[in-house]
């Protein structure tokens, strides 16, 4: 059993992504990624498939995408 965070588990009823980096900003609701990634997904794995096409990740590790949960950053 895995002791990452999921949707069920999160916080908040929204869920927002961001990234100072490369200025993403992305709003979720905790529903939509249930229905999308399960209510056992891990937060760390959703985080990994909302940000795969970040122009960001392709470059030097220096210089990644760096988004966080905010809700979870305070």
């Amino acid at each position: 059993m895995s002791s990452s965070l999921t949707p069920c588990s999160y916080p908040s009823d929204t869920i927002t992504v961001r990234c100072e980096r490369c200025g993403r900003l992305g709003i979720y609701r905790r529903t939509t990624l249930i229905e999308r990634f399960g209510p056992d997904g891990s937060m760390p794995d959703i985080l990994n498939a909302i940000t795969e096409n970040c122009a960001k990740n392709g470059r030097l590790s220096t210089d990644r995408c760096k988004a966080i949960y905010r809700e979870l950053s305070r």
